[in-house]
């Protein structure tokens, strides 16, 4: 079930030129090479071919990659396109609806895939995520989305969503304007397969201190205390920990935490195994 917000952030994602962040071709060239996309069709679905470097990764390099066939769609509130393109030919078709990458024209278009691939508004991740989960796909989203989402969150808890391998930091506007720093990392259910990072526990002492609003200690830095009590960890943690081998167990995730007077971010609640 769609939440209301969700459709909300769907109606402003579409009027809200923030939400549109582009990828640099140097980072797509980074996360893509750690697939096989050999005999697969794929599709971007929130990617215009005159400017998405997404889209122009998979065409210039159709062949290297063994593509089958890779198609586009985008949005457009003043009318649209798909596009099609097996290698030799690139061909674009008119639209019904406005390109939203939701919509069930969009969804019949990725019947026709194997594969989706694409930088969607961030505001609308979950959404696109709940849409797509049930076919391999490959998305770019903020590192934190995987707790702040219910959606996103249920999956990883699942293990049917992970992070990819590599992250974004910087993204372009197509009018020129100066790239935008954020935050980011690859999303994918497909598996992956790379070298994780283990925890650095230590002995807790007094430089660890509890919340004011939860009973549970802040983790350091690169510093996780050797407790029985529950532990405040980052989000972003669980980008460099092997979901598979989880040194913890996942106990809560708050976002209301504080710590000296402090609002602190979204953070994990767990106990050490």
């Amino acid at each position: 079930m769609i939440l209301d917000e969700d459709n909300i952030n769907l109606h402003r994602a579409k009027d809200n030129k923030d939400d549109e962040f582009y990828t640099h071709l140097k980072d797509v060239e980074k996360e893509m090479k750690n697939y096989n996309f050999s005999g697969k069709i794929v599709y971007c679905c929130c990617d215009n071919p005159e400017w998405s470097n997404i889209y122009k990764y998979f065409h210039d390099n159709f062949s290297s990659l063994g593509l089958r066939g890779l198609i586009s769609s985008h949005y457009d509130p003043n009318g649209t396109y798909y596009s099609t393109f097996d290698g030799e030919e690139f061909k674009k078709y008119p639209l019904k609806g406005d390109g939203d990458c939701t919509s069930r024209e969009c969804q019949n278009l990725a019947k026709k895939a194997d594969v989706i691939v694409t930088n969607p508004p961030f505001s609308i991740f979950g959404k696109i995520v709940s849409v797509y989960k049930d076919m391999p796909f490959i998305m770019l989203c903020t590192k934190i989305k995987m707790a702040t989402n219910s959606i996103c969150w249920n999956l990883y808890m699942n293990k049917d969503l992970r992070y990819g391998y590599t992250t974004v930091g910087k993204f372009y506007r197509p009018n020129g304007e100066k790239d935008k720093e954020v935050g980011c990392i690859w999303y994918t259910n497909l598996p992956v397969h790379k070298k994780y990072r283990g925890l650095n526990i230590v002995e807790l002492d007094d430089t660890f201190q509890k919340y004011d609003n939860y009973d549970a200690y802040e983790a350091r830095i690169n510093a996780i205390p050797d407790t029985d009590e529950l532990i405040g960890i980052p989000v972003t943690s669980l980008t460099v920990l092997d979901p598979n081998n989880l040194p913890f167990e996942i106990v809560d995730k708050s976002g209301k935490l504080k710590l000296n007077g402090k609002d602190k971010f979204e953070r994990i609640i767990v106990k050490l195994k």
